[in-house]
């Protein structure tokens, strides 16, 4: 193709951002590969590839490793309080909020039985070297990973029981409230504290975080009266997230 003044990876780049502006390519829509746009432009890969990475960076597209790259759907997801866990309250909240923005939603999940190191059994509120439950989570929507959070429950609370692994069983999926409900453990409190931070090597990885765009990291803590029945380290995009919250006042 003719080439204008402008270096080859800026024209490819201008050229997919006007077809997703302009609608030509939604929100969900797989771009062409890297070998069809090094055919299409008569360009080399590496050329490509500083295009995508350009609109990548500015939050247009999204790669999923094996399947392509994706345009970026443009509705943040609502992450909303207090209501969020209040009952009746049947499933998990972010199966809400897939559905609130009419995606998709796929949980990669690893559980396993450990011991809490000093500042989760500080957190939890039981003694170091107690038996806990770690429970990890990977969200995507649309197959765009949204979230990641580390969680941990006393197992002198779920240990035999059918909550004990909160991904299997008739409660899977149904989110805290009702899980603990089943047992007897009547959760009526949680605390977040929130900061905003550059995401880690590992995290920027996981979540596909754009160069220049922060993380909110939310240290989460549920309790049932005086007991905490889990504590959790979430981590989300800010490009992915708007938070929104209804208070009273009294």
């Amino acid at each position: 193709m003719s080439r204008r003044w402008m270096p080859a990876y800026i024209e490819i780049a201008e050229d997919i951002r006007h077809r997703i502006t302009s609608g030509e390519l939604a929100g969900g829509d797989r771009l062409p590969t890297e070998r069809e746009l090094c055919e299409r432009w008569d360009v080399s890969p590496i050329t490509v590839r500083k295009a995508l990475e350009s609109l990548r960076a500015d939050g247009l597209i999204y790669g999923v490793r094996g399947k392509g790259t994706f345009v970026r759907k443009p509705q943040q997801l609502v992450r909303s309080a207090p209501k969020r866990y209040w009952r009746p309250h049947t499933k998990a909240t972010f199966l809400n909020e897939a559905k609130e923005a009419g995606r998709a939603v796929t949980v990669q999940a690893d559980v396993h039985r450990t011991y809490a190191p000093g500042e989760v059994a500080d957190r939890l509120g039981i003694e170091r070297g107690t038996d806990v439950q770690r429970i990890t989570y990977l969200i995507r929507m649309d197959e765009q990973p949204v979230s990641s959070s580390v969680c941990w429950e006393p197992l002198a609370l779920t240990g035999g029981t059918e909550i004990e692994d909160p991904t299997r069983g008739p409660l899977a999926n149904t989110g805290i409230v009702p899980r603990f409900d089943s047992i007897g453990v009547h959760v009526d409190a949680v605390r977040e504290a929130l900061h905003v931070r550059m995401p880690t090597a590992d995290e920027a990885d996981t979540l596909d975080i754009p160069p220049g765009v922060p993380v909110i990291a939310i240290d989460q803590a549920f309790r049932a009266g005086d007991i905490v029945v889990q504590v959790a380290d979430i981590v989300f995009a800010a490009d992915r997230y708007r938070l929104e919250y209804d208070m009273e006042i009294k």
